[in-house]
């Protein structure tokens, strides 16, 4: 194993390490809620996208257009999601987040931001620039790596 390998181990290590620190309180919206995983990264990429297509969560999720049909169905029977024709093509039902499946996704990201940021307070200056140069890094790789 080189240097590069044990860094990134190490990196690893600390990622999990930080997970179960901050989940041990049990507090989280997440903890609360009874999605699926599924279901609830289906409503990401629905946020992410603006609003998807079937098959648009068909391939984002990696299952087949029969599972997308029972998701989404789950999703609107919760009113975390509502479905409306495609203004370019009237063949393709889209899908949206609803005001309620909106605000749950931003309960859930503004309770990690809160309790990321309480912690990030408690650094000093040399180690949130190199927080914040590591994570510039890390969103350069990811940008090249979908191009």
């Amino acid at each position: 194993m080189d240097d590069r390998d044990r860094l990134i181990e190490r990196i690893e290590q600390a990622e999990d390490r930080f997970l179960r620190l901050t989940s041990a309180g049990g507090a989280s919206p997440l903890a609360a809620t009874d999605l699926t995983m599924r279901q609830l990264q289906a409503l990401l990429l629905v946020s992410f996208a603006d609003g998807a297509s079937g098959q648009d969560l068909a391939r984002g999720l990696g299952v087949g257009l029969a599972a997308v049909t029972g998701i989404t169905h789950r999703l609107a029977a919760r009113g975390l999601i509502r479905r409306a024709v495609d203004p370019h093509d009237r063949r393709i039902r889209r899908i949206y987040l609803s005001a309620k499946g909106s605000a749950m996704l931003a309960e859930l990201r503004d309770a990690g931001r809160n309790n990321k940021r309480r912690l990030l307070k408690r650094l000093d200056t040399a180690a949130l620039n190199q927080m914040a140069e590591a994570m510039d890094a890390l969103n350069e790789a990811a940008e090249s790596d979908t191009a």
